[in-house]
């Protein structure tokens, strides 16, 4: 066929409509980007078939999309699906339709260079021209295409997807059913070559369905939502509105969700057929159809049973089944054009065109405001009809000029008359004023400066920031951007109003760094080119010498023990002089300030920021000169204050990331989280801290297993180290099943994975893993008169501790003390006046167990002095276990929260303990048991009076005991774990608990001591 006659094809009028606006884009010349916009369903890949069929006849088509399932939907389109829909010749179908991927490159341009005259369409992924463009071969595709047709281009990051495609040189037509601002700003849009078909009106010509939205009041988890979306589909199909082979699209926001629904919809539907169908690009291949989980998207699903068909992000873009009709929200969507998409996999029409047809239905939570969301796209949609079928574009230029010409002339703001602006014929150089902050980057030999600068003119432009002036200076190694910024008043709903700035960004060259500023907190990320100077050399520009003075630290704490204080912040004239407190070594420095040399000087580590002086003072030339001096500071690599050298270091990635034990902080995740049945996720704190152990049993990628205990049962937990992330990553369906009360989208698992609220020691190392990063702690137990000396210091052995078979005994009726062999009856024994053992030394006058109800200890002991010559007062926590004695730090976990917690009632200047004031008068009271609690003195009153008088002496000495007994912990035990090579790793978690436990003792002026077997 000579002459490819359009028509001649059976075309809908709007599909011939939009070919024709193709044409004209294509025989213009334009330099910018077309575009076609018609809403899902109506025959958009029918326009694309038909320009390839035209214009392949003088060079290959390129057609990007997002997914495989979307290449090779279109591959059978336009090979001869399209053409057979339509009742075309064959004819008009491609001699080749090429599937291209990087792994074929070679293959595929053989192919192109082959063809001979053959008609050529090439068909991507976003993903593989973007991974194509970043590597060494991208320059052979230049020239060889005439047309790029790139489909539902919208997802993020449309920067490197527009870069990727505009670099082909080729005329680019840009389909979409959502091009909403980002696209038509990233693809730079020719409103002259638009064409538009609205929603509502495909929705009049019956070209697709209508949309009905029903909210109800959905606050119970999967379970509950599965159940309601099954009785609404088979109300749906038995109301006569839909066949029984519909299918319902579910939605959810997680894995961990996807993942809960699946299983819940299993469970709600029973033996019925209707099968279900979960996708995730995380899972592997798994199941039977009908029950299944998959990593795609399969080609059959037209032909499949399932009729649920469960995702987070998998079908809301690229599905052509008419089947769908329904969709059913768990979880909203971040953004409406995201709505948008997804309600578009249900509005195909699926019988005749043009013939009446009954609306998708989609099922949302009450509250969700998803009919909102749609109802303002239909507003958009209207918008769009009436500027003359054109998606509204911002003018950020006239927004600027408007703006200033709106200004008078002269005025006087902040004690000075001023001029109005006039960009073009400022003096910028000396106009700017910058203050001396930037973010510091190491550069190595590939870095160019040019292409820095293309790099940051689009990151502002994908931050809608409109830039109005481009400088340089310095033999341009210092450039800076001035740029307007728009922003949407967050005080607004619904309304549209925009906040105007002028902001500026500024970076120069020096060697091999770069200083980085943006007045509006632009990031840009690191490259193969440049990286973030880390902490370790950046704190010589706080140096130890005689003109250095740190003011203010603040830190994060290593330690996640059970009421540890994770971040805290320290301010004083010299910190050097002032600031020292215990557990200093288990705190990361994130940001430090104060006076070096006649400088106030700021560096945030973590971000690698430095900042001297206060305000925007600088000119430019300045600025450069700034970076100089700090350029040189760095290349010294001065010793830093030594004050630094009392904290733990961040360190890099390890090459071992292999996790030996976790220990995970469960103090915000207590009454928060609940399953299907309302139960809440209770703890055993004998095992938030356990080993991790090799499992290959696990989900793909998840080499790594350990048990937790929620509710009495054991949990697994698989865990790995991802790369990309830099995070050690959590999988459970346990976990999952319970949902955060106020939030019933977020599973347990997730908040783990976004909080990072766990240490975990790593294979062959000292580093520590904790709030999602590593750090060198001076934790080295083997070091003589270091830490490990410290805590067998702190453990004293005790005979008969090991011969203990319960915490508190079985007792069912009243006695004067409890059971033979049980922990509280060796304590109570020991510390009684009279007593002829004295295990812990001299006992106590006065003696009361505080156990049960509003505790601070098992036992209370005090001491004015009478019965030996120091006033005491004395906490003491008893714990016992099962088990052989070892170095137990899961078992240790729960008596480290006791002590943490009570230690404010032993401080000098404490209110008195809580619980009425009479309790101990009465007896202590378990399962029938009763004990007095009075086990040594007269009275409540007169016990509550000697530890007030004895607590408030600053000669006294007042204390914490754990006594461990059973399977926690022997000294010898201790001895033997410390005296050899690398400690095990619940060793190095034992040792952050006891040390920090000693550290909070120490700064209330309280001793810790633990008394255990032998």
């Amino acid at each position: 066929m000579p002459a490819r006659d359009i028509r001649s094809l059976d075309l809908w009028p709007h599909q011939r409509a939009g070919v024709d606006a193709c044409n004209r884009y294509l025989a213009s010349g334009a330099t910018r980007s077309a575009l076609v916009q018609m809403p899902t369903g109506t025959g958009k890949t029918g326009v694309m078939a038909t320009i390839s069929a035209i214009h392949t006849t003088s060079k290959p088509v390129l057609v990007v999309c997002p997914s495989i399932a979307l290449v090779q939907q279109l591959i059978d389109d336009f090979s001869g699906l399209f053409w057979k829909k339509i009742g075309a010749d064959n004819a008009w179908a491609p001699e080749k339709t090429l599937h291209l991927l990087p792994s074929v490159l070679d293959d595929t341009i053989k192919a192109m260079d082959s063809a001979r005259g053959d008609r050529v369409v090439v068909l991507a992924t976003i993903q593989t021209l973007q991974q194509i463009h970043s590597g060494p071969h991208y320059g052979r595709f230049a020239g060889r295409f005439g047309t790029v047709l790139f489909d539902e281009g919208h997802r993020e990051p449309a920067t490197l997807w527009a870069k990727a495609v505009r670099g082909l040189g080729a005329p680019t037509i840009l389909f979409s059913a959502t091009p909403f601002r980002n696209d038509l700003k990233i693809f730079e849009v020719d409103e002259q070559y638009v064409h538009f078909l609205s929603f509502e009106q495909a929705v009049a010509d019956r070209l697709i369905r209508g949309v009905d939205i029903v909210e109800e009041t959905l606050d119970g988890g999967a379970t509950e939502f599965a159940r309601r979306a099954i009785v609404v589909r088979d109300h749906l199909i038995a109301s006569g509105r839909y066949d029984s082979g519909s299918k319902m699209i579910v939605r959810a926001a997680s894995e961990d969700d996807v993942e809960t629904l699946f299983a819940a919809f299993i469970s709600e539907l029973g033996s019925r057929s209707e099968g279900v169908l979960a996708l995730h690009h995380n899972y592997s291949l798994d199941g039977a159809p009908g029950r299944q989980r998959r990593p795609d998207v399969p080609r059959d699903l037209r032909t499949r049973t399932e009729r649920f068909l469960i995702h987070q992000f998998m079908l809301s873009e690229g599905i052509d089944d008419p089947a769908c009709t329904m969709l059913a929200l768990y979880d909203p969507f971040s953004t409406e054009r995201q709505l948008v998409q997804q309600v578009g996999r249900i509005t195909r029409h699926g019988g005749q065109v043009g013939m009446p047809v009954e609306p998708a239905f989609v099922l949302a939570r009450r509250g969700n405001e998803v009919s909102k969301m749609w109802n303002r796209f239909l507003c958009f949609d209207r918008a769009c009809v009436a500027n003359n079928g054109k998606p509204p574009i911002r003018n950020d230029a006239g927004v600027l000029e408007g703006l200033i010409a709106a200004l008078p002339r002269m005025d006087y703001i902040s004690g000075k008359f001023r001029a109005r602006l006039d960009i073009q014929d400022v003096d910028l150089e000396e106009e700017l004023r910058i203050p001396k902050s930037a973010v510091v980057f190491d550069l190595d030999k590939n870095f160019d400066l040019d292409e820095f600068q293309t790099e940051v003119s689009e990151e502002l432009k994908e931050e809608d920031r409109f830039e109005r002036r481009l400088g340089s200076i310095a033999d341009g190694n210092c450039r800076y951007h001035l740029t307007l910024r728009l922003r949407q008043s967050p005080f607004l709903a619904d309304s549209l109003f925009l906040s105007p700035s002028l902001e500026l960004t500024i970076y120069a060259k020096r060697r091999d760094k770069l200083f980085f500023y943006d007045s509006a907190g632009l990031w840009i990320e690191n490259s193969d080119a440049r990286g973030r100077m880390k902490a370790g050399p950046l704190r010589s520009l706080i140096p130890e010498d005689t003109e250095t003075r740190v003011t203010s630290l603040t830190m994060k704490n290593t330690d996640l023990g059970p009421v540890a204080i994770k971040s805290r912040s320290i301010d004083a004239r010299s910190l050097a002089e002032s600031g020292v407190f215990m557990g200093e070594h288990l705190h990361v420095v994130t940001r430090a300030a104060g006076r070096v040399g006649k400088s106030r000087r700021a560096v945030a580590f973590a971000r690698a920021r430095v900042r001297d002086g206060e305000g925007a003072r600088w000119t430019p030339n300045e600025f450069y000169n700034w970076t100089e001096e700090v350029e040189k500071q760095l290349r010294s690599k001065a010793a830093c204050a030594a004050l630094f050298e009392r904290f733990a270091t961040p360190s890099p990635t390890p090459a071992a990331t292999d996790p030996k034990n976790i220990l995970i902080d469960v103090n915000d995740l207590r009454d928060e989280f609940v399953n299907d049945k309302q139960e809440t996720a209770e703890f055993d704190l004998d095992h938030v801290c356990t080993d991790v152990a090799n499992d290959p049993r696990g989900p793909k990628d998840f080499p790594y297993r350990f048990d937790v205990f929620v509710n009495g049962s054991a949990v697994p937990v698989w865990i790995k180290w991802d790369r990309k992330k830099q995070k050690y990553w959590l999988r459970s369906d346990g976990l999952s099943a319970f949902k955060l009360k106020e939030n019933p989208r977020i599973s347990l698992t997730r908040r783990l994975n976004q909080k990072q609220p766990f240490r975990i020691v790593v294979a062959g190392s000292l580093l520590v893993y904790a709030f999602g990063g590593f750090y060198a702690v001076d934790l080295d137990l083997r070091r003589r008169g270091g830490a490990g000396t410290m805590l067998l210091n702190l453990t004293r052995g005790i005979s008969g501790l090991d011969a203990i078979t319960s915490e508190k005994g079985a007792l069912t009726v009243a006695a004067r003390t409890w059971p033979r062999h049980s922990l509280f009856h060796f304590i109570d024994q020991a510390l009684q006046p009279g007593s002829r053992s004295k295990p812990f030394g001299e006992p106590f006058p006065t003696l009361v167990c505080d156990d049960l109800g509003t505790e601070v200890a098992d036992f209370i002991g005090a001491d004015d002095g009478t019965a030996s010559a120091m006033p005491r007062a004395t906490f003491i926590a008893a714990k016992w276990k099962d088990g052989d004695p070892g170095v137990s730090a899961s078992l240790i976990y729960d008596v480290c929260g006791q002590v943490g917690k009570n230690l404010a009632y032993l401080k000098p200047d404490a209110r008195d303990l809580p619980g009425a004031p009479a309790k101990w008068n009465g007896e202590w009271k378990l399962a029938g048991g009763r004990v007095p609690r009075i086990r040594a003195g007269t009275n409540a009153a007169a016990a509550r009076s000697v530890l007030r008088q004895v607590r408030a002496d600053p000669n006294a000495q007042r204390s914490f005991w754990m006594v461990l007994a059973g399977g926690i912990l022997s000294r010898a035990a201790l001895e033997q774990a410390l005296s050899g090579g690398m400690p095990h790793a619940h060793v190095l978690q034992f040792a952050h608990l006891v040390l920090s436990v000693h550290s909070a003792c120490q700064s209330v002026g309280a001793d810790l001591r633990i008394y255990c077997a032998e």
